[in-house]
C-alpha cells in the first residue's frame, strides 16, 4: 500500500484536488507529517537537535509539529561576514545545516554570490534566493524533483483556475527575467514551456537577475532605514537606479509593442500588478482602446503592489483593458518557500492542496488556534513535497482562515485577507523560535 505521503501526492492527478477534503485527508496528513519527520531528522541536523530539545520523538497530533517549524528568517541566518568576506566554504557549511544533503561543493575561485549559486546548481543543489526586503537575501536548497513539482503545480494551477490546457499554442509575455535563481524564475519558465508558442515567448529582460545586486540594494535599504548609510553610497545607488530605470523603460516600451502586435490572438500575460498597470498606460498612449484584445486572453498576477501606489480599482482596470473575463484570471497566494501556491477561487479565497499541511498559529507562532470557526492566524505550513529542505515554516503573514466549506463549494482549507505582520507594526524578525533555530545553526556550523 502507498504511504500516506504518496496517497496525498497522488491527488495531484485529480481534476480538482481542492474539492473533497474530508477527515481521510486530515488523517493522511498527520501520518505523512510523522513519516516525513522521521526521514528528515536523519538528514537535517538542525531539525534533529530541535526535535531532541523539545522532546518531539513522534507526531501524535499536529500541535506536536509546531515547535519544529522554522521561522521565515531561518534561511537568512548566515553570518553577514560569510558573504562580504567571500567565505563560500562557510556558506556551504551553513546551507548544509539546513539541507537534506550535505553541500560538499568545490568553491575555489568563487568571488560572489552569483558564482556561488552557479557552482551549486552545476552540482545538483538548485538553491534559490529571495529578494531580501528586510536587508538580507534568503537561500533555500532544492532538488531537481522540487523544481519539477513547482513547475507542475504552476501549470496545473493555471489550468484549474482558467480551464486553459497547455498546448504550446499561445504568445506568452513574462514581465520578469528570463534567467533567475528564484522560484518565480522556475514558474515563469514553466508557464512559457507549457503554453508558449515557439518564437512567441517574450521576457521583460533577458540578462540574469543578479543576487549581488539584490543584496547590495537590500543592505542599502537596511542601512538607510537605520540611518547609517553613507552619502557616497546613496549617491552611487541613485546613479545606478537612474540607469536601471532608463533601461527598464526601454524594455517596457518593447514589451508594450509586442503585446499590441499580438492583441488579436489569445495570449498569456504573467506579471505583477504594477507592471501590468504600466503596460496598460503605455498601450493607451499608443492609442489602443480598452478591450481591444482577444477575449481568450489569460492573466496571471499577484504579489501585491510592492510599495507602488495605484488606483483602488487597478485590478478591474487591468482586466477590463486587456479583455480578461472572470474565468480567465489566475491569482494565487504563496511564497518562494512554498512549492505549490494556493490558487484563488471564484469566491475570493485561496485554497490549500492536500500535500500542503496548513498550521494556523497564534501571533507568537507557538500554538495552533481554534479552527472550529473562521479564525485569524499566522500562516504556517508543512510542505510535504519539499525534498531539498525541511518543509515546515511559519511565515510573516497574518491571514483569515477557514477549515470549513468555502462559499465556492470546496472543502479544502482556505485563506484570505492577507497582511504582513510588519505592516501591523510587529517586529516579526523576533519570533521566539527564530533565535533558537539560529543558535542551532551556529552550533552545527561550529561542529
Amino acid at each position: 500500500m502507498d504511504s500516506a505521503l504518496e496517497q496525498l501526492v497522488g491527488r495531484m492527478e485529480s481534476p480538482d484536488p481542492y474539492a473533497d477534503f474530508g477527515e481521510d485527508v486530515q488523517h493522511l496528513q498527520l501520518q505523512a507529517v510523522a513519516e516525513l519527520l522521521d526521514c528528515r531528522r536523519q538528514e537535517i541536523k538542525v531539525l534533529d537537535r530541535r526535535a531532541v530539545d523539545t522532546g518531539t520523538s513522534s507526531i501524535a497530533k499536529l500541535q506536536d509539529a509546531v515547535p519544529l517549524l522554522f521561522s521565515h528568517t531561518t534561511y537568512k541566518s548566515y553570518p553577514d561576514a560569510f558573504v562580504s568576506g567571500n567565505n563560500w566554504v562557510g556558506m556551504n557549511a551553513w546551507l548544509s545545516a539546513l539541507s537534506t544533503k550535505a553541500v560538499d561543493v568545490d568553491v575555489s575561485g568563487v568571488s560572489g554570490p552569483d558564482e556561488w549559486l552557479a557552482r551549486l546548481h552545476s552540482a545538483g543543489h538548485y538553491v534559490f534566493f529571495t529578494s531580501g526586503t528586510s536587508g538580507k537575501c534568503s537561500f533555500v536548497n532544492q532538488t531537481e524533483a522540487d523544481r519539477r513539482h513547482t513547475a507542475s503545480g504552476m501549470v496545473r494551477g493555471l489550468t484549474w483556475t482558467t480551464g486553459v490546457a497547455p498546448g504550446n499554442d499561445r504568445p506568452v509575455f513574462i514581465l520578469g527575467p528570463h534567467i533567475a535563481s528564484t522560484r518565480y524564475g522556475d514558474k515563469f519558465n514553466a508557464i512559457s514551456d507549457a503554453f508558449g508558442r515557439s518564437g512567441s515567448v517574450y521576457h521583460l529582460f533577458d540578462e540574469p537577475l543578479s543576487i549581488a545586486d539584490q543584496q547590495r540594494a537590500a543592505r542599502l535599504r537596511s542601512a538607510m532605514a537605520a540611518g547609517t548609510a553613507m552619502p557616497a553610497d546613496i549617491t552611487e545607488a541613485e546613479r545606478e537606479s537612474a540607469k536601471r530605470a532608463e533601461r527598464m523603460s526601454a524594455r517596457f516600451d518593447l514589451m508594450t509593442g509586442w503585446i499590441i502586435e499580438h492583441r488579436q490572438e489569445p495570449v498569456v500575460l504573467f506579471g505583477l500588478w504594477p507592471q501590468l498597470f504600466e503596460i496598460m498606460e503605455r498601450a493607451k498612449q499608443r492609442g489602443i482602446e480598452p478591450g481591444d484584445f482577444d477575449s481568450g486572453n489569460v492573466l496571471l498576477s499577484g504579489g501585491g503592489l510592492k510599495g507602488n501606489s495605484l488606483p483602488p480599482d487597478y485590478q478591474e482596470q487591468i482586466a477590463r483593458y486587456f479583455n480578461i473575463g472572470p474565468g480567465s484570471f489566475h491569482h494565487s497566494y504563496g511564497m518562494q518557500e512554498l512549492s505549490t501556491a494556493l490558487p484563488k477561487c471564484a469566491s475570493g479565497r485561496y485554497h490549500c492542496p492536500p500535500w500542503i499541511v496548513l498550521l494556523p498559529l497564534d501571533d507568537a507562532g507557538e500554538k495552533l488556534v481554534d479552527t472550529s470557526e473562521q479564525a485569524t492566524s499566522r500562516f504556517a505550513f508543512i510542505d510535504l513535497m519539499a525534498e531539498g529542505h525541511w518543509g515546515g515554516l511559519m511565515s510573516g503573514d497574518q491571514v483569515q482562515i477557514d477549515f470549513g466549506t468555502c462559499p465556492c463549494g470546496r472543502s479544502s482549507p482556505s485563506v484570505w485577507d492577507i497582511v504582513r505582520f510588519r505592516d501591523l507594526g510587529a517586529d516579526d524578525d523576533k519570533l521566539n523560535c527564530a533565535g533558537t533555530i539560529d543558535a542551532y545553526v551556529r552550533g552545527v556550523i561550529a561542529d
